[in-house]
């Protein structure tokens, strides 16, 4: 069962040991980096992602709860766990957390177009290419895309 959990001491190396396919690498941060960040952002949100006490995932959000932006900041699962269904699972259990907390309309985020990104996996499940976005969370100069998924 997929479940998303606090990370804690005991399981922190095993969250920063995860990673992504060779070729997926220059799109999403390492866990160890992504964790230094939410430790030190005032806003963020962040958990492993387990298939039952196994971890294989790390999300974080960026809940901007004064201007009710709520941004997918990461979004992984361990190369070794992709294509197992386990990332549809963990996002669904993400956007129902997020939708819980009723200040949010949408979640955005962002990818980088490239043969084995994010991009197709968000289109999957949903989300949508938006201007918008990326001129709100200020990517328009980067190579990134923003979606939008309306709760």
């Amino acid at each position: 069962m997929i479940n998303l959990r606090e990370i804690t001491s005991k399981n922190l190396k095993s969250i920063i040991d995860l990673n992504v396919k060779e070729d997926q690498k220059d799109y999403v941060a390492l866990n160890s980096v992504s964790i230094a960040q939410g430790h030190y952002s005032k806003s963020a949100w962040f958990k492993g992602i387990f298939y039952d006490d196994r971890p294989v995932g790390f999300v974080m959000l960026d809940l901007i709860e004064e201007e009710n932006k709520c941004f997918l900041w990461r979004f992984m699962i361990d190369r070794e766990y992709q294509g197992k269904g386990f990332g549809k699972i963990a996002l669904t259990q993400v956007i129902d957390f997020v939708r819980s907390l009723n200040l949010y309309t949408y979640i955005a985020t962002s990818y980088v177009p490239a043969e084995n990104g994010a991009g197709g996996f968000y289109k999957n499940f949903g989300f949508i290419e938006s201007e918008e976005i990326t001129k709100e969370f200020g990517i328009e100069d980067s190579d990134e895309i923003g979606m939008k998924y309306t709760l």
